[in-house]
């Protein structure tokens, strides 16, 4: 399921990213959580778009024709239920979304 709420991260930093652009991700860890950041060079959300993005059904401005809004919304789903937290923003270069998973202490 991890993959899949990454894939979706992914496809829409696809989809948002015009030819000759890059996405990125990286990993790293910390004594905390292990951290995952998605990244593009596309345009970047608009900033009313945010607070809304991983709400169930919710088409951002610049979202696809044939979007359903659903993707986002499932990959916070995943994500929580994995003891984990998931947030998009602007990067320097495009649009940014960072997943954290918490470790537990046993």
């Amino acid at each position: 399921w991890t993959a899949e709420a990454i894939g979706n991260l992914l496809k829409n930093c696809m989809e948002h990213t015009p030819g000759g652009g890059t996405i990125s991700v990286t990993a790293e860890e910390t004594v905390l959580y292990t951290v995952i950041t998605v990244e593009d060079t596309g345009p970047g959300f608009c900033p009313g778009d945010i607070p809304h993005l991983f709400e169930r059904f919710y088409k951002g401005s610049n979202a696809e024709e044939g979007s359903y809004g659903i993707g986002l919304a499932l990959a916070r789903t995943i994500i929580t239920a994995q003891n984990g937290t998931i947030q998009a923003m602007n990067g320097t270069n495009g649009a940014k979304f960072e997943v954290r998973f918490y470790k537990t202490v046993i």
